[in-house]
């Protein structure tokens, strides 16, 4: 009777050996042990990068894996205060001439429903803390992605205000004009579809993405990162080759 509990157990650790990995990438150590590393890493940087800040899905999408000119800063659990106080942080330490550009994937957790059911003073709040993320990153090319939104079911997905999450969408579809705007969440389900995958197999919980659901959104965020890259070329001072903005 043990050995089959054991052969059991191996096999359930087998199964969810990719997500226990994720989670240990997208969570970590401390919030403030993960912001020295990125401090640490920006300094002793040969080169600027591009910096990515945001929550868990952009964690541990370990989409800087063989890009040495991109540095992950994304934390687990991150509002879209948490990333603007990373950036204003960056620039009070002195390190903001080793960012080159910046790509933000966040707000899922800004639409907790522990956090009340007045949605339309949390969506103020977002758009304003997006606002002042811009004027923050002003002097740098910034990309933001839309959030991917929850699957219709999931262990995790009743902790979210749906309505939320879609007005926070909208608030960052209209910074078009200030930022580039990456529509991930579109661009995701088309990519899902594209491949025949239903939606639910790209999701671990219906809100964390699955191994497989990687294998579409990571390639979805080097191409933002590539955009990003763009743009930066259009924005560097006059002499230089000049190349069209995403």
């Amino acid at each position: 009777m043990y050995w089959w509990v054991v052969l059991g157990v191996k096999k359930l650790h087998h199964f969810f050996k990719p997500v226990i990995g994720m989670a240990r990438v997208a969570l970590g150590r401390s919030r403030t042990d993960r912001e020295a590393e990125l401090m640490a890493q920006l300094n002793y940087s040969p080169r600027p990068s591009i910096l990515l800040l945001g929550d868990s899905l952009v964690a541990a999408s370990q989409a800087q894996s063989g890009s040495p000119d991109v540095t992950m800063g994304a934390v687990g659990r991150s509002r879209i205060a948490d990333v603007h106080a990373i950036v204003s942080r960056t620039k009070s330490n002195g390190l903001w001439d080793k960012v080159e550009g910046v790509v933000v994937g966040v707000g899922i957790n800004d639409a907790e429903l522990s956090e009340g059911d007045n949605l339309e003073s949390r969506a103020i709040y977002f758009r304003s803390m997006l606002d002042a993320l811009i004027r923050t990153c002003l002097d740098r090319p910034l990309a933001i992605l839309t959030i991917t939104e929850p699957d219709e079911k999931g262990a995790q997905v009743d902790r979210f205000s749906r309505e939320l999450i879609k007005r926070q969408n909208a608030e960052i579809r209209r910074v078009g004009p200030r930022a580039v705007v990456f529509d991930m969440d579109a661009r995701f389900r088309g990519s899902m579809a594209k491949a025949g995958r239903p939606i639910s197999s790209g999701f671990l919980d219906g809100v964390h993405i699955s191994e497989l659901g990687y294998g579409h959104w990571k390639p979805l965020l080097h191409e933002c990162i590539q955009a990003l890259r763009s743009r930066q070329i259009s924005t560097r001072p006059l002499g230089r080759k000049r190349k069209a903005s995403f």
